[in-house]
């Protein structure tokens, strides 16, 4: 049984096999595989691109020994409203480069004072396999947005630098880099949803 993440982006790929090879489960990635879609991320919620995403490989796949992960993330900042939300990549109505992404959010919230600059991240997980309906699967983690970008980089990930857990007394961008036994301390949101998700995907294999 395969277990492939229906993803190009290298940050997803390289968190997600962190968390599950401490869970003894192993992850392949389309382009390993020769496998390449472009899957629009049209939909007006999370759980509608992450579903889509995954429908898209099971069907070009059709293979009943392989189980599709697709996501969708987005960050959700108090106090703009909720924004970007599902609209990281397309914030300002076209596709933003990380860099681009981080400048938008630190000059919206240049005159948010201290206290009032929470945020969340919210990950949705679509399972699906052939001859299966797709499930859904989230998780959430809160913070708050810096003032200023930490030199930290991290491709694909751009609000990592900028998005600090309190509870952690850290970036989120730094537990990326931690040895996977440590990182298991400190569980994102990507985790969390993947956490929820782990039963099910056990019961497909």
């Amino acid at each position: 049984m395969t277990l492939l993440y229906a993803t190009g982006n290298p940050g997803k790929v390289m968190e997600l096999r962190k968390i599950v090879a401490v869970l003894g489960l192993e992850i392949v990635a389309p382009h390993e595989i020769g496998l390449a879609l472009d899957v629009p991320e049209n939909g007006d919620s999370l759980e509608a691109n992450a579903a889509a995403k995954a429908a898209a490989y099971v069907e070009r796949l059709g293979d009943p020994d392989v189980i599709v992960l697709g996501d969708d993330t987005g960050v959700e900042i108090d106090a703009l409203g909720g924004e970007p939300g599902i609209h990281v990549r397309r914030w300002i109505g076209r596709r933003m480069t990380d860099q681009e992404i981080l400048d938008t959010c630190l000059a919206r919230m240049a005159h948010v004072p201290p206290g009032e600059r929470g945020a969340q991240f919210r990950t949705v997980f679509a399972v699906g396999q052939v001859g299966r309906p797709i499930a859904l699967f989230d998780g959430t983690l809160r913070g708050e947005i810096l003032p200023e970008a930490d030199p930290l980089r991290i491709e694909g990930f751009p609000f990592e630098s900028i998005f600090y857990v309190p509870d952690w007394g850290r970036l989120l961008g730094e537990v990326y880099h931690l040895p996977p036994a440590e990182k298991m301390r400190f569980v994102t949101h990507r985790e969390r949803a993947l956490r929820h998700a782990l039963p099910y995907i056990r019961s497909l294999i």
